[in-house]
C-alpha cells in the first residue's frame, strides 16, 4: 500500500514524479494500491488517469485542527519546539474514523510505503508496522540553508531554531518505521548513515534522442513547480540579479518559464520573460533551450529537474544547492555558480559557445544513463522490499 499526498497522474512536478515512478516499480513486485492523503482539490482527468494505472483504495482529507484556548495553544506550541515525537507539526490532521480505515488497510497489507514526513504526521500513527518511508526532502536542511541565506536576523533566527527542531524529529525515522530510504548519499550521511536506510535516488525517464532546436532567439529556461517557494524565489533572485548581466551581453536572448503556476507575474520583473505555463509535453520547448537553469538557493533532498535537463541533453546551470545529491562535476556535467556574476557567465558561455554546450550535455546524458533512469532503481527498490519484508516476518519476495 503506497499512501502519500501526491496523486500518481497529476500535472507533472518533482515530488508527483517520484510518487508515479516509485509506484511503478513497486508494481513489478506485486499489486500496488494507493491511499491519497490530501488537501487539495483534484480534477476529474487526474483521478480518472491515476485509476486508469492504480488501484486508490481510500482518499482521505484531514481536517484543519482546532487552536483551543490560550493555555492550549501555548502547550502545543511548547511540545511542538522541544517534543522530538510530538506528531502535530502540521496545521491539519485526518479524523478519528479515517484513521482508523487507515489503520485497517495497514493491517491488511504486508508492507506500507509512505511519501513524505507531511504525509506521516497528518495521519497521527507514531509506529507504522512493515513500513517504508520515502524521504525526499529534508526540512532540518531546508531551514538551515535558509537560515543562512536570510538577510533579515530575526527570519535567521526563526529559521536555524526549526533547524534544529526539525532535526531533533528526523532522527526518529529510523525508529516509527522498519526501512527509511532517501534520495541521496549525502542525505543518507547526514541522517547518520544507519543500516535502515537505503539510497533511492531521483532520476527521470530514459527518452527518445532529439535533437536541439534553433530559435530565433537564443532562449534559457527553467522548468518547475511555482507553489513551490525555493522556485519562485530562485527564480525571482535570477530575474532581479542575473538576467541583467545576461541581456547586457546578449540582449536578444528569452527567459522562458514552464510549470504550474509559471503563468502568473513574474515576466513583470524584467525584460523577455515568457511565462508558459504548464505543458503536458514540454519536450519540443526544452529542446529550443540553449541551457536550462536551475537557481535553487535553499532546500532539502535533491531536484528531478537535474535529472530531466541531463535527459533531455539540455545544459544545465545550477547553484551548489541546485545540484545536491548529484555525483557531478563543474565543466563536465553541469556548470555550476552560486553568485551572481558567475551564474550570468556561466549562461553566457553555453549560449556562445556551442562545443561547450554538446561537451556538457553529452558527458551529462551518459551519465544519466548509467545512474539516474527510474529503471535503473529497481534491484535498489527490490532490496528495500526484501528488507522490509524481512524485518516484518512476512514471507520473501521471489
Amino acid at each position: 500500500m503506497f499512501v502519500t499526498k501526491h496523486w500518481p497522474l497529476a500535472a507533472a512536478y518533482g515530488a508527483q514524479q517520484r510518487v508515479l515512478n516509485m509506484g511503478r516499480l513497486l508494481s513489478r513486485f506485486g499489486q500496488v494500491s494507493f491511499v491519497i492523503v490530501t488537501l487539495e482539490p483534484e480534477d476529474e482527468e487526474t483521478v480518472r488517469r491515476t485509476r486508469r494505472e492504480f488501484e486508490v483504495c481510500r482518499v482521505i482529507r484531514p481536517a484543519p485542527i482546532a487552536l483551543g484556548n490560550l493555555v492550549h495553544r501555548l502547550q502545543r506550541r511548547l511540545r511542538h519546539e522541544f517534543d522530538p515525537n510530538y506528531l502535530e507539526t502540521e496545521c491539519a490532521a485526518v479524523t478519528d474514523a479515517d484513521r482508523s480505515a487507515l489503520l485497517e488497510l495497514v493491517r491488511r497489507h504486508d508492507i506500507v510505503w509512505v511519501h513524505s514526513v507531511t504525509t506521516v504526521n497528518w495521519c497521527r500513527i507514531d509506529r507504522w508496522p512493515h513500513s517504508v518511508l520515502d524521504v525526499d526532502d529534508l526540512p532540518s536542511r531546508f531551514y538551515r540553508l535558509s537560515a543562512h541565506s536570510r538577510g533579515n536576523p530575526v527570519r535567521r533566527l526563526l529559521d536555524a531554531r526549526s533547524a534544529w527542531a526539525w532535526r531533533r524529529r528526523e532522527r526518529y525515522h529510523t525508529q516509527r518505521f522498519d526501512v527509511v530510504t532517501v534520495c541521496s548519499e549525502d542525505d543518507r550521511q547526514y541522517l547518520g548513515n544507519q543500516s535502515k536506510m537505503h539510497v533511492i535516488p531521483n532520476g527521470f525517464a530514459r527518452l527518445a534522442t532529439r535533437f536541439h532546436v534553433q530559435s530565433e532567439q537564443p532562449r534559457i529556461g527553467f522548468i518547475g513547480l511555482f507553489k513551490y517557494g525555493p522556485n519562485v524565489e530562485g527564480v525571482e533572485w535570477f530575474i532581479r540579479d542575473v538576467w541583467p548581466l545576461i541581456k547586457n551581453e546578449i540582449p536578444r536572448v528569452q527567459l522562458r518559464l514552464v510549470g504550474r503556476g509559471s503563468n502568473g507575474c513574474l515576466s513583470k520583473l524584467g525584460p523577455d520573460v515568457v511565462e508558459l505555463g504548464w505543458l503536458e509535453d514540454p519536450s519540443d520547448e526544452i529542446a529550443s533551450w540553449s541551457t536550462m537553469i536551475v537557481p535553487i538557493k535553499v532546500g532539502g533532498g535533491t531536484r528531478i529537474k537535474i535529472a530531466e535537463g541531463f535527459a533531455r541533453k539540455c545544459p544545465v546551470v545550477s547553484t551548489s544547492t541546485g545540484a545536491v545529491g548529484y555525483d557531478v562535476h563543474d565543466g563536465e556535467e553541469i556548470l555550476l555558480a552560486d553568485r551572481p556574476y558567475e551564474f550570468a557567465l556561466a549562461c553566457i558561455r553555453l549560449l556562445r559557445d556551442p562545443q561547450l554546450r554538446e561537451h556538457v550535455s553529452e558527458r551529462a546524458h551518459r551519465r544519466f544513463l548509467e545512474q539516474w533512469t527510474w529503471d535503473s532503481f529497481e534491484s535498489s527498490v527490490g532490496r528495500v522490499i526484501q528488507e522490509c519484508l524481512s524485518k516484518s516476518g512476512c514471507s520473501q519476495i521471489d
